[in-house]
């Protein structure tokens, strides 16, 4: 497991917080603590300053390097010049077992005399502030921030008592062995990562839970895998209960055994037309036997959020079935396989479409969402993502373009864009370049 830490800034009822810029690989868009990982270089003796020398010295120099770093605050100078109140482990966060990459993040809440001259690295950076702990929290309630679990406990901790030395709960509490872990990263958007047959690097898709104020709680594409999947989202679902599943489109990594669920709890299940065509032609015409189907369109309102109707759009280019959902404000835009945070998109024959996959790339970049919700991988604050896609897309077709005037085949083209591509890719990548042709008008059938 490897190792960061994390600063927690205290003074008088204040926290010191970040927004990450929506460009990093890890957590992109959330609201955080400053801190970053343990590096080679984090070693020497122990320090002798009485509020530092109960803690581990490798982790405190890795503090200090990083708040110097990413704030220009210099830990080691406050301590000197009396600066410093006091310093305590809050606790430390580690990252769930689903995680592909696991983490230990000692947090050290750090209470300061007076504020200290902070200078943000804005290439990590996006916004920066201190915030009174309880305001914090209620924007959180109110689904105006994401924040991962530990910084939703240290946020609650710290609003109801600025003066705790502990957070308890500190990660996420759930029983592996029985069920699946719940996260709501948007207070109200319950997240639950499901083991399912996709495509690698991915391992699970996002089943999400939404609905409040008495409207229908929708679960949109579970996809458990196998037999363990399926009973430990159902008990998962015993302690979150739902009124209807939503399928987004009808790749078998967003719907596989959710036929079953909506037998079992006697719930409809939402869809296209267009997907629910595609189910009973993939999977057979009787795969949605006993199950009451609700077609949706456009516009048509799912369930709420916050107060706010949550919408279906219609989102065609991966799948010509496709949906995602928003609510009124765009405040998250579900896109289900739009993009990904792990991984790259295919572009599947004969479903997919490339001209109506970077229509709906550019209509959600229009929409301005404040964070994008993929079927795979974490949320991601504002659209860099979806517009670093496009960008990518655009770009992959004119080196297509180029090769095809060159004279190249698609088997070379392959060979010349994707290099280094596991063989058992390949396939999906000549799809992706036949589509690029298709759009160009250079592909004969």
């Amino acid at each position: 497991m490897r190792e960061a830490v994390s600063a927690v800034l205290v003074h008088d009822d204040q926290l010191f917080v970040v927004r990450r810029q929506p460009h990093l690989l890890a957590f992109p868009g959330f609201i955080a603590f400053p801190g970053g990982k343990v590096d080679s270089g984090d070693s020497g003796q122990a320090f002798e300053h009485p509020l530092l020398r109960d803690f581990p010295a490798y982790q405190v120099r890795a503090l200090c390097r990083e708040l110097l770093e990413e704030l220009g605050f210099n830990l080691e100078a406050a301590l000197e010049q009396g600066q410093i109140r006091s310093i305590s482990l809050l606790g430390t966060a580690i990252t769930p077992r689903f995680a592909a990459v696991r983490f230990s993040v000692p947090h050290y809440k750090i209470e300061l005399h007076q504020k200290p001259d902070i200078r943000p690295d804005s290439e990590e950076i996006a916004w920066a502030d201190w915030v009174a702990g309880a305001e914090l929290w209620r924007r959180f309630l109110d689904g105006e921030a994401l924040m991962v679990v530990p910084t939703q406990c240290i946020v609650r901790t710290l609003a109801e008592d600025i003066s705790a030395q502990r957070v308890n709960p500190f990660n996420i509490v759930y029983d592996h062995e029985r069920e699946l872990p719940y996260l709501e990263l948007i207070k109200g958007v319950g997240l639950i990562p499901v083991p399912s047959l996709t495509l690698p690097p991915a391992t699970s898709t996002n089943a999400l839970r939404v609905g409040d104020g008495g409207s229908p709680v929708c679960l949109i594409d579970p996809s458990p895998k196998d037999r363990e999947s399926y009973e430990k989202l159902l008990i998962t679902l015993e302690r979150f209960p739902i009124d209807r599943i939503l399928i987004t489109h009808h790749h078998r990594d967003h719907h596989q055994q959710a036929p079953d669920i909506a037998r079992q709890l006697d719930i409809p299940i939402l869809c296209s037309a267009c997907t629910d065509q595609r189910l009973k032609a993939s999977f057979g015409a009787d795969y949605l036997e006993g199950v009451s189907v609700e077609l949706i369109q456009e516009g048509d309102a799912i369930t709420q959020w916050q107060g706010r109707v949550v919408r279906a759009y219609f989102l065609p280019g991966h799948d010509d079935g496709m949906m995602g959902l928003a609510p009124e404000g765009n405040a998250w835009f579900m896109v289900s396989d739009l993009v990904q945070t792990q991984g790259s998109v295919v572009i599947p024959e004969p479903e997919g479409e490339m001209r109506a996959y970077l229509n709906s790339l550019q209509r959600v970049i229009s929409m301005k969402p404040r964070v994008i919700i993929p079927a795979h991988g974490l949320p991601a604050g504002e659209t860099w993502l979806l517009e670093q896609v496009f960008e990518h897309r655009m770009e992959r077709e004119r080196q297509i373009q180029f090769l095809h005037q060159a004279g190249s085949s698609i088997d070379e083209m392959v060979a010349s864009i994707y290099v280094g591509l596991d063989r058992k890719l390949l396939p999906l990548a000549q799809q992706n370049v036949r589509q690029h042709l298709r759009k160009l008008g250079l592909y004969t059938e």
